[in-house]
């Protein structure tokens, strides 16, 4: 049991790395991939705008998914529900890929029993 759990946390904190490093660093319209879960019609066209500020304490950014419509409506569905949305996509995309390893390791472990009682056989 104990080491399902650390593999669940190893896993749930490799996906949180993964979902901050791709996107808000690499690629922030990540986001727009999530559209068919936020945006509804009639705004259906999913767009991801960021916002730079400055002050005193430096500069920030702001990402957020928009969604549009053909006549310019425009919703604004935020940027955490979505970056959430995309952590649970890659946890499960890391889960299915670790799961498919440790198939593979398993299968690769496996020895036949009669190589071993033919050895025996053979030395005897």
């Amino acid at each position: 049991m104990r080491r399902v759990l650390i593999c669940a946390v190893s896993l749930a904190c490799a996906a949180a790395f993964l979902t901050i490093l791709i996107a808000v660093a690499v690629w922030p319209g990540e986001a727009k991939l999530t559209a068919p879960l936020f945006c509804s019609a009639p705004a259906t066209e999913p767009v991801v705008v960021s916002d730079t500020f400055h002050d005193s304490e430096g500069t920030s950014t702001n990402y957020t998914l928009y969604c549009v419509s053909d006549r310019g409506v425009l919703t604004d569905e935020g940027y955490a529900l979505p970056v959430l949305a995309l952590f649970v996509v890659h946890l499960l995309v890391l889960t299915v890929l670790f799961l498919l390893a440790a198939l593979i390791g398993r299968l690769g472990q496996r020895t036949e029993r009669s190589d071993g009682q033919f050895e025996r056989l053979q030395d005897s």
